[in-house]
């Protein structure tokens, strides 16, 4: 469900680029020293715009490194780390464990079953730092569980209780800035969950498998509409609550990502339809 928040790689300049890397860099790096190479598989970009959005806003003193890495160990790469990467992190551990927990009790399929008990123990460093965002997280994707156990095709339910999942893990800290960085999780999320589901529908009805949007299998023109409005809503509201943090700090690559990569993303999803379609 991760993955649809990303750049638009060729309105960036080659330095902000190289800056944007960094920090992905630096999560991939993180993930590996303190929680293991399995943690590094769930490694995205939409985590990275985390660590983007809340280094802009608090501006925690980073360490820099050049070195190589598994991909290309012989061409060194900057990595981008300071404390929010370390939350970042955390919550990237606690997002995949608890959805692979999910995914055990729901479809019992192999491979999860084998992450899943892998992942184990990396799940105690983050839940001992961060208790309470653990068992929020828990908590929403049970809720989510029990929602797509019912069928429930609410659209507003089911996105909204993811969005509210990410709203809590943008809120870094309890202070002025809580209730901006909510919303733009929330609004992330939202969108996340929308375009997932649109893009999973044809996938979803051939295996039987839940989803939302299930009434429109044979309404794809009246579904694209409708996601579309959807997604500009929680977009609209997505740029308005960035704009409001007056950021300084990474202004450019946030702008990418909130104004041309996420729409590029998500209108190259709509037009070329669900999956079954392509």
């Amino acid at each position: 469900m991760f993955g649809y928040v990303k750049i638009n790689k060729m309105d960036l300049t080659f330095r902000e680029y190289e800056h944007y890397r960094g920090y992905y860099c630096g999560l991939c790096k993180y993930l590996k020293n303190n929680h293991g190479e399995i943690s590094r598989l769930t490694l995205n970009y939409d985590i990275t715009f985390l660590i983007l959005v809340l280094t802009s806003l608090y501006r925690p003193k980073p360490i820099i490194i050049e070195e190589g890495c598994i991909t290309n160990p012989f061409k060194k790469k900057k990595k981008i780390i300071n404390e929010v990467t370390e939350y970042a992190a955390s919550m990237n551990v606690l997002l995949a464990y608890y959805k692979l927990e999910d995914n055990v009790n729901d479809e019992k399929r192999i491979k999860d079953i084998i992450a899943y008990n892998a992942y184990k123990s990396k799940l105690k460093f983050a839940y001992e730092k961060y208790p309470d965002k653990a068992e929020f997280i828990k908590s929403q994707l049970e809720e989510l569980n029990r929602l797509e156990n019912e069928k429930n095709i609410n659209i507003d339910m089911v996105s909204n209780t993811f969005g509210n999942l990410m709203g809590e893990i943008f809120v870094y800290k309890n202070d002025e800035y809580e209730q901006q960085l909510r919303n733009i999780g929330f609004n992330i999320g939202k969108y996340i969950y929308l375009l997932d589901a649109y893009e999973d529908l044809d996938k979803d009805y051939e295996k039987g498998r839940y989803n939302p949007f299930i009434e429109y299998i044979d309404k794809k023109e009246e579904l694209k509409t409708r996601v579309d409005k959807l997604i500009s809503i929680s977009l609209g509201l997505l740029a308005q609550n960035i704009d409001s943090l007056n950021l300084r700090v990474n202004r450019n690559i946030i702008d990418n990502i909130v104004y041309s990569g996420v729409y590029l993303r998500y209108k190259n999803i709509l037009d070329k339809g669900c999956e079954g379609n392509v």
